[in-house]
């Protein structure tokens, strides 16, 4: 099926592509820049945070190696941890002695616990409910041969604490070995710290798509706001964590997928991480769905806008399209009422109107000369009708005057004057049918009595017609060549002529009981020219082309005849009112 093609649909098309190509660059580079930003905005406040927290922890740790120092240096400390514990009363007096140093312990910036333990067995803590471990058992612990070697507090986690306190929670132990003067070690400090403690220094920074936590050496999570993890290894973030170490960094993209932030804390022998996943990052902070019914709707007003835009401007064009299109023949010219209408609309209206005003006046030179030539075609009819009328009906009164039958011919020639005074001043004109009736009755009352009585004729019409309009002396051609052709061989009949109207025709009928004709002779008349026919055609014809001049397409003639039954003519043409 062939699709109809406007000029606003070939702008909006267009318009509607570019438009959402526009709209597409400009979401997906806005996009692009705001991924970039949120990311460099989240990676700028992480390290802010990571800053934060590593200066907190080094000040917890700060407090951790005062506390140890405080206690290394606590007289009674070595005897309590190192004599021999024979009976009871030893026991409980370095009992005693340690819970007296626990008392005078200072607060810190973390909940901690403290537990001694000597080379003598015995294990002390500052907390209610004792140690959940023996001393051979913290003596072997990884973190405090550590600490042994590097002569410093080290750090370890356990997923659960080794004190009635922290036995079913994660904490972070540091751990300080005591050694006398000759260097012979007596005993331990441990110093419990509930990773919980450690969690509220960063736990408030944390989100969807951010995690934090404490990373050991060995890959062990010590802390994590993601609480599920701690205790448990991660080789990929230490992985990161050193390379970010090793190439002085302090964050890595690992392929789009996560932002790895750390920083080494050497006290801790441990990373702080900041672990950025990037389509949480997004979805937290950028809302797509909103982001597209921005886009959706940005698009929805600028097409409405395009569309009313384009259509107020090519309103005058579709106006002038539709006056041209709904024209019946030559379209009258336009008048555009919006003088807001470009230069460009305005000339082509002017420039149609115009050509409207040359096609008027153009076909009105053509409908003047067309209407010129029918009256030539009409008066040449009527000037071939009069002489053969004028010659038939003065050869009736001759034929009268031989006859010596002077008050017929006197007669005769009264109709004729009457007939001429109403005819010959309205050669092209057309007349009412009573006038036209009056008229044939006229001629009946010429050239009947030529025939002397034996040929009769008469004329009639329905009331409703007598003020309609009928071409003068239409009728008399055919009247006459029924007299003078119809009965050559039966010599006598009748003659009928009636006028009717039907449906907007006026309809007229001359039937006559003569002669007839064959099919032939009745195609022959049909067909003939009045220019060149004999005396029946010309009559005929010239009937039939003044019906076609004065009514083309709207005339019917037709002859219905058959040897010895007679002839039967019926004319229509438009039912239209006589205006005299």
């Amino acid at each position: 099926m062939h699709r109809t093609k406007t000029i606003f649909l070939n702008l909006m098309l267009p318009i509607f592509a570019v438009t959402i190509l526009l709209l597409l660059s400009a979401s997906f580079t806005s996009s692009r820049i705001y991924i970039h930003q949120t990311k460099r905005a989240a990676v700028s406040s992480n390290l802010e945070i990571l800053s934060q927290t590593a200066t907190s922890l080094s000040l917890v740790n700060d407090h951790i190696s005062g506390i140890a120092v405080e206690i290394q240096n606590t007289p009674l400390l070595g005897r309590a941890l190192s004599s021999d514990l024979n009976d009871i009363t030893a026991e409980w007096e370095a009992r005693q002695n340690l819970s007296r140093i626990f008392s005078g312990m200072p607060a810190a910036m973390v909940d901690y616990e403290l537990v001694l333990v000597g080379a003598n067995g015995i294990v002390v803590g500052s907390g209610n409910g004792g140690v959940t471990c023996p001393s051979s058992e913290l003596l072997t612990l990884p973190a405090l041969q550590t600490a042994i070697h590097t002569d410093r507090i080290a750090y370890e986690g356990r997923k659960e604490g080794f004190t009635f306190l922290t036995q079913h929670i994660p904490v972070i132990y540091g751990c300080r070995p005591l050694t006398g003067s000759d260097g012979s070690l007596y005993g331990a400090l441990f110093i419990l710290i509930p990773e919980q403690s450690l969690r509220q220094f960063y736990q408030s920074f944390s989100s969807q798509s951010t995690s934090i936590l404490l990373l050991s050496s060995d890959g062990t999570i010590l802390s994590s706001n993601l609480t599920d993890d701690i205790g448990e290894k991660n080789q990929s973030l230490l992985f990161s964590a050193r390379e970010n170490q090793k190439r002085g960094r302090e964050y890595s993209d690992l392929s789009g997928s996560w932002i790895v932030l750390s920083r080494y804390l050497p006290y801790y022998d441990a990373y702080i991480v900041s672990q950025i996943t990037s389509s949480l990052l997004l979805n937290e902070f950028w809302p797509r769905i909103q982001s597209i019914l921005v886009i959706c709707t940005a698009l929805l007003l600028l097409m409405l806008l395009s569309f009313f835009i384009i259509r107020k401007n090519l309103l005058p064009l579709r106006t002038l399209a539709n006056h041209m299109k709904d024209a019946k023949g030559i379209p009258d010219p336009i008048i555009l009422s919006d003088t807001s209408d470009t230069t460009e609309i305005q000339g082509i209206a002017s420039a149609y109107n115009q050509m409207i005003t040359s096609l008027n006046s153009y076909v009105k030179k053509i409908d003047e000369a067309h209407e010129r030539r029918r009256q030539d075609e009409l008066s040449i009819l009527q000037m071939q009708i009069n002489p053969h009328f004028l010659y038939n009906t003065l050869d009736s009164v001759k034929h009268m005057v031989e006859m010596k039958n002077t008050s017929e011919a006197c007669r005769t020639i009264d109709s004729l004057i009457s007939l001429f005074r109403s005819t010959l001043n309205k050669t092209n004109k057309k007349v009412s049918v009573s006038d036209e009736l009056q008229n044939i009755r006229n001629y009946i009352s010429i050239i009947s009595p030529r025939y002397g009585g034996l040929i009769q004729a008469d004329a009639d019409a329905m009331p409703d017609c007598a003020d309609l309009e009928i071409p003068n002396l239409l009728l008399q051609p055919l009247v006459e060549n029924a007299f003078f052709h119809a009965f050559q061989q039966t010599k006598s009949g009748s003659i009928h002529i009636f006028i009717y109207q039907n449906k907007g025709k006026l309809y007229c009928d001359i039937t006559d009981t003569g002669d007839g004709m064959s099919k032939e002779q009745v195609a022959m008349l049909l067909h003939a020219s009045s220019t060149s026919g004999t005396g029946n055609q010309i009559g005929i014809s010239n009937v039939r082309d003044r019906l076609a001049i004065l009514y083309p397409e709207e005339n019917g003639f037709e002859i219905i005849s058959e040897p010895g039954y007679g002839t039967h003519i019926m004319l229509s043409f438009p039912a239209r009112r006589y205006n005299s």
